[in-house]
């Protein structure tokens, strides 16, 4: 039977957690400094301490309250321009105006869809009283 969850560690921020599979696989996927899948928490541990002479930069596992504060100071880190500015922009040089054109494109398509299904159905709902305000103006 295949596990439902995993543990996993995040070498930006120290945090060691047990997540969904599916979720902790498109984490990692991100590149966000995900590593696993471990089967146990130890196994996360022992993955840290395998790995963290090669990579000073790792955060350690702290607990909660430590990957919090490590998150926060991650975070500044990326803000002032700082070693970890792969976070801000995982895919590389998004076009954040082109991003906000398909979001309207896909909300106008929605729109377009219910006055098409409302038109098909003979149901008059708000989309089309908007859309038939709209075009006796």
């Amino acid at each position: 039977m295949a596990e439902v969850t995993d543990w996993n560690y995040n070498h930006l921020t120290g945090a060691v957690m047990q997540l969904l599979s599916v979720q902790s696989s498109v984490m990692r996927a991100m590149g966000l400094g995900w590593h696993g899948p471990f089967k146990t928490k130890d196994d996360a541990l022992a993955y840290y301490t395998a790995n963290k002479a090669a990579h000073p930069d790792w955060k350690a596992p702290t607990g909660l309250v430590g990957n919090v504060e490590n998150a926060l100071s991650t975070g500044a880190d990326v803000a002032t321009g700082g070693t970890f500015s792969k976070i801000t922009d995982p895919l590389g040089n998004i076009n954040l105006g082109g991003w906000f054109i398909r979001i309207a494109e896909i909300l106008l398509g929605l729109v377009l869809i219910g006055v098409g299904v409302a038109k098909l159905s003979g149901v008059d709902n708000a989309i089309t009283k908007v859309v038939k305000v709209a075009t006796r103006v």
